[in-house]
């Protein structure tokens, strides 16, 4: 068989596909296979039930707060009328997570195991919500308390995922929407809570999952096409046939033995990571194999546990991927006029490539644990390096920790709103702008070489952007407490909560001063600025992009 490189095979694909039928003589592909699996899980078997709920506290564990809609509160207000007549003398107690719904909660878990008979948990209407409300509701299972939770039909799927992930049986009640009849869904809530355990859900200790075939298939270009698109296994775009040879030679492109683990959680369903396995998604996207080192290192990092909410997200996240340091030369990157694409190999299909590990190394499907209402496109290819030669200030991986000399990538998540291409130096003006994002976690400001050696002429260095960005976008605190995501992320921060193991990120002040107090509205620490882009004009576009991390390429060549 005739070994067709990457861009051959992809130009011959797309030939084939605009030619109509194949041809008799046309080679054949034994390609490997790209997907990951669960190796092992351990089941935790669900908690006694009682026989009757007449005389118990059962607590209604709300995953959101108390004055934000999320969609269950008529059916919430039905089913607690319908358990009080079904259960005269059950005590029924609502109780409001105090951190974010992505948070764990030891106080309020100990709190329900003391004081409950039994919980019902209520998510809401977004995937997201659901799969941490799954996952708390294992938890509270493992540590004896018996419970049921809730979710709207449409996430079913993604529920069902969460459960088998998370190694407990969790009993799930699906609520067709938030009309729903009540009376149906209480039944069987009565019945998820009293009904003994049965023999599959009193299961214990380890189970492994069969690994799929090394070889996913043998068979044409326009076969080995159909059979990835009809398994989910692409992107929708053409992908080039990883066949053992064209790993092999992607494989070269590190010292890392095929069987290392890269990493141990990549998401949504948090599977192991092997390098092979990475050479493969990035031999279907297209990469060459002196990309693999950052390929690699941006599976690490996207692993680090912090975009778990993210990738599963009802919200439509896209993910941008920043590359700094000696390897852009090495490998050809663009930093400078189109740098953010189309138009250069390894910036595009270093950038695909991360959708193909979400989707293959992470068990990621669209519309089972992928609901982004409305998909992003930023989420195809979202990857660029930095201009580090044109930028009069040091480049992002210095400000990250790093020597000018480490090659670096650092993903963020986020990327729904934007606003740009902003002529000149106008800070206040992209200030004003980026405030008004929803859930201003974060700021990304992209500048263009010539409005950053403006800025640095007039005294300004990085750290005085920031600054000045992160000053003069503000708000009301009446226009910041309307913000949708306030109730929901923001006053629990504001509270001294986490989120995503970082604390503080505003002022505690916050939650005491007047509605006409005007108050920056994005952490200080979470707005960045890299300088990318041609020199032909002084341009620059702000991105809602948060929860910055970095990960060293250098360790992965």
């Amino acid at each position: 068989m005739r070994l067709v490189g990457s861009r051959g095979a992809l130009a011959l694909l797309l030939a084939l596909a605009a030619t109509g039928p194949l041809r008799a003589d046309e080679p054949s592909y034994r390609v490997l296979n790209p997907r990951g699996y669960q190796p092992e899980t351990t089941l935790v078997p669900l908690a006694a039930r009682p026989g009757d709920l007449n005389g118990k506290v059962v607590y209604v564990v709300h995953a959101w707060p108390a004055n934000v809609p999320s969609g269950f509160e008529t059916v919430v207000t039905g089913v607690e009328a319908g358990l009080k007549t079904k259960f005269p003398d059950i005590r029924l107690v609502d109780r409001y997570k105090d951190s974010a719904y992505s948070e764990d909660e030891p106080e309020l878990w100990a709190e329900v195991k003391q004081k409950a008979a039994a919980f019902i948990y209520v998510p809401a209407d977004s995937a997201a919500t659901t799969m941490w409300s799954v996952t708390w509701s294992g938890k509270l299972e493992g540590m004896g308390v018996p419970g049921v939770t809730l979710h709207f039909a449409a996430l079913a799927e993604n529920a069902e995922r969460t459960r088998a992930k998370v190694g407990t049986p969790v009993r799930l009640v699906s609520v067709a929407g938030s009309s729903a009849p009540a009376a149906d869904i209480t039944d069987q809530i009565a019945k998820a809570l009293t009904t003994p355990p049965g023999a599959a859900e009193t299961r214990a200790g380890p189970v492994r999952e069969a690994p799929p075939p090394r070889i996913a298939l043998e068979g044409s270009l326009a076969q080995v096409q159909t059979y990835f698109d009809e398994h989910h296994r692409t992107d929708g775009l053409p992908i080039v046939p990883p066949t053992e040879e064209a790993v092999a030679a992607m494989l070269k492109g590190t010292r890392h033995g095929k069987d290392e683990i890269v990493t141990r959680a990549m998401v949504p369903e948090g599977w192991p990571v092997t390098v092979e396995k990475v050479a493969i998604n990035g031999v279907m996207a297209g990469a060459p194999p002196s990309a693999m080192p950052v390929l690699l290192a941006a599976v690490e990092a996207f692993g680090s546990g912090h975009f778990a909410s993210s990738v599963r997200s009802t919200n439509s996240f896209s993910f941008m991927q920043l590359v700094n340091g000696p390897i852009i030369s090495e490998i050809g990157m663009n930093a400078g006029t189109y740098a953010l694409g189309p138009g250069n190999h390894a910036n595009a299909t270093i950038g695909r490539a991360l959708r193909l590990f979400i989707y293959n190394l992470g068990g990621g499907e669209n519309g089972v644990n992928l609901m982004g209402t409305q998909g992003n496109v930023g989420s195809y290819a979202f990857c660029f390096a930095e201009n580090e030669a044109a930028s009069p200030w040091e480049p992002f991986q210095v400000t990250r920790g790093f020597r000018r000399e480490d090659s670096t990538i650092t993903i963020f998540a986020g990327g729904w709103s934007h606003t740009g291409n902003m002529l000149h130096q106008d800070l206040k003006r992209l200030a004003r702008d980026v405030a008004y994002f929803q859930w201003p976690s974060g700021l990304v400001a992209l500048l263009s070489p010539a409005t950053a050696n403006e800025l640095a002429k007039s005294g300004m260095s990085k750290a005085d952007v920031e600054r000045e960005l992160w000053q003069n976008a503000t708000l009301t605190m009446s226009e910041f407490r309307n913000d949708h995501y306030y109730q929901r992320f923001i006053i629990p921060i504001l509270k001294g909560k986490e989120m995503n193991g970082v604390k503080n990120r505003w002022p505690a002040s916050y939650l005491n001063l007047p509605d006409d107090a005007r108050v920056p509205v994005y952490p200080k620490n979470d707005v960045h600025v890299v300088v990318v882009g041609g020199e032909a004009n002084a341009m620059m576009q702000g991105w809602n992009m948060y929860g910055a991390t970095t990960a060293p390429i250098d360790k992965w060549r």
